[in-house]
């Protein structure tokens, strides 16, 4: 089949389109100017007929340019990955739905005798061979995927682009794509020497059907002193999945690699306090400066602090207070001293108190925090906090949702890409 890219035939599609083009334009302009003359509080509803008038310019246009592509033809037989070959039976035609409306191919069959399988070069070019959207709408279809709720991506999109597609199809969309992301890239790339790389890990709840599942986030990121003795942050990372711990070791070790662990001055692990983080810093991090993240040991004494005089109690808030000073300073043997003199009555506040004094001991140089500050170090693991929220709490822990394992992890790997890049993903370069 010829080409009709340019030239003659170029020439008359042009006239084609433009004549199309102009009756559309003056009927939407008629019925536009009817209905305003008749209600002028009508215009939402105009403005929607001249937007879904311009879709139908659009996807005369946009069917006529694919036109100029051919059907893909290639040969009479094509290679088979059975040995056999893949033979063109006719042209076929069908509908895809494009940003702009329906817009209809004819494209080259080949079929092979001894295997069965079919092939249509041209959809493969194309990006549709198993997908009725065009890889316009599929990104916007996975874009609002990764943000909101199946139902509420597919009224969004209706409303807003005049596309309704079904909420099964924006949800096959969003995990196909998800399936296909690839991994977050840094968000900048880092300028002038980079001192320090800090390494994050935390974990979040989401459901499943098979239960309440932990989603593990990782996160590093580049870092340095600023002109004023703070530090300031650079390159960032993410990479997150319902991970075992010693997978999630190695997938943070080799996002370590990529931000230039050997190339780093200091490598700083920063956490909750859970053992599952250092074990996993000692394995592939020996010699990293290890951080106890400031607010969760902060939140670890209003623990105790509720757990033995209650919530309310304005005794609570003096005792924490008269501490506060010392956590800064990273003084926590008087810290533990004053968890031993505590009044607590009752098993709970006991077990809690007993609980907070080995988590005190146990990360006490992990809690030197005067000195780490002075260090021109972060002392809080906000990153990963916030990561957590953003990357599993905004989107995958709605009301009702009950995620399959392979659904949960697409939809993470897409809003990871929607997120922190590369979104939309590399063209493909047809071969």
């Amino acid at each position: 089949m010829k080409r009709p890219g340019t030239g003659p035939e170029m020439e008359a599609l042009v006239r084609q389109v433009r004549e199309a083009a102009a009756q559309e334009a003056e009927r939407v302009l008629r019925e536009a100017a009817r209905r305003i003359e008749a209600d002028a509080s009508a215009w939402a509803q105009v403005e929607q007929a001249v937007r879904d008038g311009v879709h139908r310019i659009g996807a005369t246009i946009l069917e006529t340019a694919l036109k100029t592509l051919g059907n893909g033809y290639e040969r009479s037989v094509l290679p088979c990955a059975c040995g056999g070959g893949q033979k063109y039976v006719s042209d076929r035609e069908r509908r895809v739905v494009s940003l702009v409306g329906e817009v209809r191919l004819r494209r080259a069959y080949y079929w092979c005798p001894k295997c069965k399988a079919s092939r249509i070069p041209l959809d493969e070019r194309l990006g549709v061979a198993a997908t009725d959207f065009s890889p316009g709408v599929q990104q916007a279809v996975a874009l609002l995927g990764a943000q909101q709720p199946f139902a509420q991506g597919r009224r969004l999109l209706g409303e807003l682009a005049g596309l309704w597609i079904s909420q099964r199809s924006h949800r096959q969309v969003s995990e196909r794509l998800g399936r296909e992301a690839p991994p977050p890239k840094p968000l900048a790339k880092a300028s002038g020497p980079v001192e320090d790389l800090y390494l994050l890990a935390d974990g979040a709840m989401a459901p499943t059907r098979q239960g309440w599942r932990e989603v593990k986030v990782g996160v590093a990121f580049a870092g340095r002193a600023g002109s004023d003795g703070e530090p300031q942050r650079l390159t960032t990372c993410y990479f997150a999945g319902i991970l075992p711990a010693e997978e999630f070791g190695w997938r943070w070790y080799a996002l370590a690699e990529r931000l230039g662990r050997e190339r780093a001055r200091r490598i700083i692990v920063l956490g909750d306090g859970a053992a599952w983080i250092w074990n996993l810093a000692d394995l592939h991090f020996p010699g990293a400066v290890q951080i106890v993240d400031w607010y969760h040991a902060l939140e670890r004494l209003w623990t105790v602090a509720h757990a033995v005089w209650g919530e309310e109690h304005p005794a609570a808030g003096h005792w924490i207070s008269s501490l506060r000073k010392h956590l800064g300073n990273g003084h926590i043997a008087r810290i533990l001293e004053r968890l031993g003199q505590l009044p607590a009555r009752g098993k709970d506040a006991r077990n809690t108190v007993r609980e907070a004094i080995g988590y005190f001991t146990h990360n006490a140089e992990r809690m030197r925090y005067r000195r780490f500050r002075r260090q021109g170090l972060f002392i809080g693991s906000g990153v990963v906090e916030s990561g957590c929220k953003h990357i599993i709490g905004q989107r995958l822990k709605g009301s009702g949702m009950r995620w399959s394992l392979e659904g949960l992890h697409n939809i993470l790997s897409l809003r990871l890409a929607v997120l922190y890049g590369p979104w939309p993903p590399p063209a493909k370069v047809a071969a």
